[in-house]
């Protein structure tokens, strides 16, 4: 099925004029051709629109402040009260539209490539962008597999994945029929795709943040690795990210938080906790304006839970500079608290509007290293690697080491798992499938009326439904249960 996708213009066309899911436009009004043209196709494959922040709603990072006076924007609640289908009032999935739209553009890219040995000239750009294909490819499918399946366990290998196209001719608006993949095979072709990635990214030189290079791609290998419980692997991946770049030390803030008249000015508006050089450890922007998130207007109805601030509040006499980023700092004295309340996301500033998502940076790579060591009986490694953390976020002269000694086992891996959720909170979605993977707790929120939503430990809602449209398109496609 695969092409040599510039010579079957037809199909290009019949594409472009039929189906505004998932078009590829034309290059300077051509055809795409050269490499560079194709390069500019995979650009326009990156996701800029979110594919997991309302993920966030259905996890115990979020809870509902209902004395906020802001009105509710009801396509949140589904996800909020884990309704059976997140799909408000039948509104498109925008999440699966999005990720296959981008696996669309990877596969053309693949598509194209696939055999052409290139120029001399040309053979750098072409491995950069088809390692770029591969690895967007393996990153979409990795969020596929883990919102509308079942998270990687043993048990669930044999169980209905994802459709898996691999090639661009298989997916378009109009498709019929599709078969979900199994769970493991999923996993399989996102492990393929990577090592293809790391082949032909290694000793390139990166684009843009926005963009993958063989840096972010190591971030993302340990990531899917831990999510494989392949542990050595990870420690690998994670420690290569480590070794080649410095984590920011949020005590050079202090001097900025000196200098304002209140402390609630610090964050907001026109300035967020990324506009700092905190900035400097995201590897990989991701998903969109980060100022159209639900969780960072002071008077909003979705906010931070108290017990994600108080991660970062452990010793009320040591200043974790993290605090900032969740707290409201609201006057408790003041007409408008009740409505404020205690927290809020200041990561990005209201005003901004050229700040994407955080995808990938550098924190994960520390605590995804320590959870892998502490799950290998390794924990005092895994200490060490939470103290060259955290003296990167306490202040100085508040700051005192954690003593592995101290620690169980079992106590080190908890530690691991809350550092984890305070630097992971709200990026791409990380909570939610931390939370898959992590047993599928027990949630409890409150909501209108006094009435109080539960989604038990081991909940089927821990899967999403698979969308409207699809089960249109393929009838025959199995169902997730409810």
């Amino acid at each position: 099925m695969k092409k040599i996708f510039y010579t079957h213009v037809l199909i290009l066309l019949t594409l472009l004029s039929s189906c505004n899911l998932l078009d590829i436009k034309p290059v300077n009004s051509m055809l795409p051709v050269s490499v560079e043209d194709f390069e500019s196709v995979l650009l326009g494959g990156y996701p800029t629109s979110d594919f997991f922040i309302n993920t966030d709603l259905a996890t115990d990072n979020v809870y509902a402040n209902l004395n906020a006076s802001a009105s509710v924007t009801k396509s949140y609640e589904p996800w909020f009260i884990w309704a059976a289908t997140h799909q408000y009032n039948g509104i498109e999935d925008a999440y699966w539209r999005q990720l296959y739209k981008s696996v669309y553009y990877a596969n053309t890219v693949l598509d194209e490539f696939s055999g052409k040995i290139p120029s001399a000239e040309e053979k750098n750009l072409f491995e950069t962008v088809r390692g770029e294909a591969y690895a967007l490819r393996a990153y979409c499918y990795f969020y596929l597999v883990n919102l509308y399946a079942e998270n990687y366990a043993t048990e669930n290998m044999e169980k209905p994945g994802v459709p898996m196209p691999l090639s661009a001719i298989d997916v378009h608006q109009n498709t019929q029929n599709n078969v979900r993949v199994a769970v493991g095979k999923v996993w399989e072709q996102i492990e393929k795709d990577l090592d293809e990635a790391t082949k032909d990214l290694e000793g390139k030189e990166s684009k843009s943040r926005y963009r993958f290079d063989y840096i972010s791609l190591q971030a993302f290998k340990a990531r899917v690795y831990l999510f494989m419980n392949k542990y050595e692997e990870a420690i690998q991946a994670a420690s290569y990210v480590i070794d080649a770049k410095a984590l920011f030390d949020m005590n050079e803030i202090q001097s900025y938080l000196d200098g304002l008249s209140k402390i609630s000015n610090a964050f907001s508006f026109d300035y967020g906790f990324i506009d700092t050089d905190y900035r400097n450890e995201v590897l990989f922007f991701v998903g969109g304006k980060a100022n159209q998130n639900p969780y960072y207007y002071g008077k909003t109805r979705f906010k931070p839970t108290e017990e994600l601030l108080n991660l970062c509040k452990r010793n009320s006499k040591v200043v974790d500079y993290r605090r900032y980023i969740f707290e409201s700092n609201a006057d408790m004295e003041s007409a408008d608290y009740v409505e404020l309340g205690p927290t809020v996301y200041r990561m990005f500033a209201t005003q901004q509007s050229d700040c994407y998502y955080i995808g990938l940076k550098l924190s994960e790579a520390y605590v995804t290293r320590a959870e892998a060591y502490a799950r290998t009986g390794e924990k005092d490694l895994a200490i060490a690697d939470l103290n060259r953390l955290l003296v990167t976020r306490i202040k100085k002269g508040d700051y005192v080491a954690l003593d592995n000694t101290s620690f169980t086992d079992e106590t080190a891996l908890q530690r691991v798992l809350e550092e984890r959720r305070v630097e992971l909170a709200f990026d791409g979605g990380m909570r939610w499938l931390d939370l898959r993977r992590l047993g599928k707790p027990k949630i409890q929120h409150a909501y209108e009326n006094g009435q109080v939503y539960t989604l038990e430990q081991g909940d089927l809602r821990y899967v999403l439904q698979i969308p409207e449209s699809e089960q249109q398109n393929s009838p025959n496609m199995p169902l997730n249960p409810r």
